[in-house]
């Protein structure tokens, strides 16, 4: 009735501007026609965006939002009087998604090992899932019975904006950035530029990447993860230069950045370092480390060499005998509980440029006659408190059986 009601008013708007032409053709002045015409042709564009707005809430467009990588689930009932009768199709408006057929199941390009239906079988179920998400799912999805449309959703995928990132010196880190994109637009197409503090350190077109000198090869983006809509840089082997502001463009935003973000390098440990370090029994061991390196231990009594841990981007790998007490975060090794065992030199290697760190480890036992005279301290301080307990314990029990004086 509002879509009747408006077209009526737009035939009138026209009527209106058909009588305005007459009227001021005849005049001498043009000027006020012409404030006239531009009058009725804002309220005309006024109109017709809201008959948009009417007949795409008409359309039944549900709205999904998902964070990257988070799983999302699009809801679609279909009904079919036999398993065999099934033919559901799930599709954007540019490409097919999955399409579950007579029994089988097909994906369409990008979507393989993401998507697939859920309630196949019960009651007519084929609610699209999709996991994990990327950024290039953002798009408008129908759900076919036949030719017949069951359900349209419009998903959009979310990313959290990261402003900036700490990242230790010699360590790998990755500058997010990410914008819509075709699936279907071929390598050669591509193009994507990155800067740092104004000037560019990275060019990708026709599928070629182009380094700036400082960088070399040690900045990359990848070509199979643009086509999800992701542009991240990868920088391995931080350097404490790397230091500064990192913009993202694509060759159709050029002047409009994607993303900014700023990086700040925290000073390792110095290159091909020895240091000494003494550390009482029970205490903690905390040192610097990094992505791709290798930790040894060698033992002095014995001369044994043993690779504690393996550290990469994906994971530590530790030996079982230090397992359960060391712990990596924010680039820092820690390994708890020390006992003299734990005693020996602590080797870091970088295993690209087989850069050496040591750490000659000296783990202190209490003397025998302080571990007696604590123990002592402690008996003596649980007989007071208890003796205190008891004496109070007493006094009021004293108290009560006292008979109040007249």
């Amino acid at each position: 009735m509002l879509a009747v009601r408006m077209i009526s008013n737009t035939n009138e708007f026209a009527k209106i501007l058909s009588l305005t032409n007459r009227k001021y053709a005849t005049r001498a002045s043009v000027q006020p026609a012409r404030r006239m015409l531009l009058k009725m042709t804002l309220h005309l564009s006024a109109v017709k965006s809201i008959l948009l707005l009417v007949f795409s809430s008409v359309s039944g467009q549900q709205p999904k939002q998902v964070v990257l990588g988070h799983p999302v689930t699009l809801y679609c009932d279909a009904k079919a009087r036999s398993y065999d009768e099934f033919e559901i199709t799930w599709k954007t408006p540019y490409q097919l998604v999955a399409k579950f057929s007579k029994g089988h199941f097909s994906h369409g390009p990008g979507f393989e090992n993401r998507a697939r239906f859920d309630n196949v079988l019960s009651k007519g179920g084929f609610s699209l899932h999709i996991n994990p998400t990327v950024f290039s799912d953002t798009d408008i999805y129908s759900c076919f019975s036949g030719a017949d449309l069951i359900r349209t959703w419009n998903l959009v995928v979310t990313v959290s904006p990261t402003k900036e990132v700490n990242i230790i010196e010699r360590g790998t880190v990755t500058l997010p950035c990410y914008s819509l994109i075709d699936r279907q637009l071929a390598n050669d197409k591509f193009s994507v530029q990155w800067r740092k503090d104004g000037k560019v350190l990275l060019n990708l077109t026709e599928g070629t990447t182009h380094h700036y000198p400082d960088f070399d090869y040690r900045a990359n983006i990848f070509l199979d993860e643009i086509r999800k809509g992701d542009f991240s840089l990868v920088i391995k082997n931080i350097e404490m230069t790397d230091e500064g502001n990192y913009e993202c463009f694509t060759k159709n935003d050029i002047g409009h950045i994607l993303s900014s973000v700023k990086v700040h390098v925290i000073k390792g440990v110095d290159h091909g370092e020895r240091r000494r370090v003494q550390y009482n029994t029970g205490d903690s061991f905390t040192f610097y480390v990094s992505n791709d390196v290798e930790i040894q231990f060698l033992t002095e009594k014995i001369g044994v060499k043993k690779t504690v841990c393996k550290i990469r981007e994906t994971g530590a790998v530790c030996h079982e005998y230090v397992q359960e007490r060391i712990s990596i975060q924010h680039g820092y090794l820690t390994l708890k509980d020390l006992t003299k065992n734990d005693e020996g030199t602590y080797r870091v290697v970088y295993t690209k440029d087989n850069i050496m760190t040591e750490i000659v480890l000296e783990v202190r036992q209490l003397p025998l006659i302080g571990l007696i005279l604590i123990t002592m301290l402690c008996i003596l301080l649980v007989f007071f408190l208890l003796s205190f307990l008891l004496i109070r314990k007493k006094k009021k029990q004293k108290c009560r059986s006292t008979p109040l004086m007249s």
